[in-house]
């Protein structure tokens, strides 16, 4: 199921999870960061300047994700992908 964000939202895959940001504001010097979702134990953190309206539709498409606990992930163009929830005893054993 895809979740279609806000476009402001800017959504980014990197080493260590997935990357929310604000398109619309900016701290130093880059798009201001709303939350991130971290691949390893899928758990989300929101920063605390996140607009309300924006964190609904963000935990709404984390919970696509987190879903998925235990599915391969793509993460890049050239296809490498991740385990989702990897570090979970849960998800390993």
């Amino acid at each position: 199921m895809t979740i279609k964000l806000d476009d402001r939202i800017f959504v980014g895959h990197f080493p260590t999870g997935i990357c929310y940001a604000d398109r619309k504001r900016e701290k130093h010097g880059d798009w201001a960061r709303l939350a991130i979702l971290f691949y390893s134990d899928l758990r989300a953190e929101f920063e605390p300047d996140c607009p309300p309206a924006l964190r609904q539709q963000i935990a709404e498409h984390m919970a696509t994700i987190q879903a998925r606990r235990g599915e391969q992930y793509q993460i890049s163009g050239s296809g490498q992908t991740i385990k989702l929830g990897y570090a979970l005893p849960d998800v390993n054993a």
